[in-house]
């Protein structure tokens, strides 16, 4: 099932798509949604995962999927309604437990419009815990070149005197092929704690995904004012679990 051979050149691992901006994929204000460009990423991610024979439709086979556990946005300048943007994406080196994929974001002139560094771990489907990545899929790393972000080791504290909470229930409509919440709706419900035009104005977006949201769940979003145009903000389930916390700053 996994890659015939061990080691991966540069041109199969690096992997490249076109879109153009949809007017369903804007906001208000006619720029690209933050969880449009995440649904972007998710797919070149995909596709490029497929290419390589790890994606999630092979890692099934054998009980286990990818888990999105982080992800490091930075944006310069969100594209608008119309426009074409290439997403750029390849796997880079982590360890055993841990892969890392780096995302760029151009214009149509090779300008970048924004990076993402996502953290992943592999998981068992049976016993929902982590799992060793296999050396075929090791083997796709890319050495030579550099993530686009600092990898992060910190962790994001819990909100403590939460503000404009909103609730949510989780429908089947919001799920992903894992049977939990998809990763670019958790990012819409967040920003949902904050004002339309601080949506808008996102510098970087640094969220930790910390455990699922199944169907029937009641999700909470609230968030933290902080200073120099900081934001927290948090999701919790009825049970008062953390679901997934992240930092923002604004433009």
């Amino acid at each position: 099932m996994f890659l015939k051979n061990s080691t991966m050149s540069e041109t199969n691992t690096f992997h490249k798509e076109k879109f153009t901006i949809r007017a369903n994929e804007v906001d208000l204000n006619g720029n690209v949604t933050l969880k449009s460009i995440c649904s972007f990423f998710q797919e070149v991610a995909g596709n490029n995962a497929k290419a390589l024979n790890f994606d999630i439709t092979d890692l099934h086979e054998d009980d286990r999927t990818w888990v999105l556990h982080r992800m490091d946005i930075k944006i310069n300048a969100f594209p608008k309604w119309r426009d074409t943007i290439i997403i750029e994406t390849w796997p880079a080196a982590g360890d055993a437990l841990r892969a890392y994929r780096n995302y760029r974001i151009l214009n149509d002139r090779g300008n970048e419009l924004g990076s993402c560094l996502s953290y992943w771990m592999m998981l068992n489907l049976k016993t929902r815990r982590p799992v060793r990545m296999t050396e075929e899929i090791l083997n796709t790393r890319l050495s030579n070149r550099e993530h686009v972000l600092e990898v992060k080791s910190n962790r994001i504290s819990a909100i403590i005197n939460p503000k404009n909470e909103i609730k949510f229930n989780v429908r089947r409509s919001d799920l992903d092929m894992n049977n939990h919440v998809n990763n670019a709706t958790y990012i819409d419900w967040m920003l949902e704690s904050i004002s339309s035009k601080e949506a808008s104005s996102i510098q970087s977006f640094d969220i930790i995904y910390m455990n699922e949201s199944l169907v029937g769940d009641i999700i909470s979003a609230s968030s933290e004012i902080g200073e120099n145009r900081y934001r927290k903000l948090q999701l919790i389930n009825q049970n008062d679990k953390i679901i997934a916390l992240a930092e923002v700053i604004l433009s």
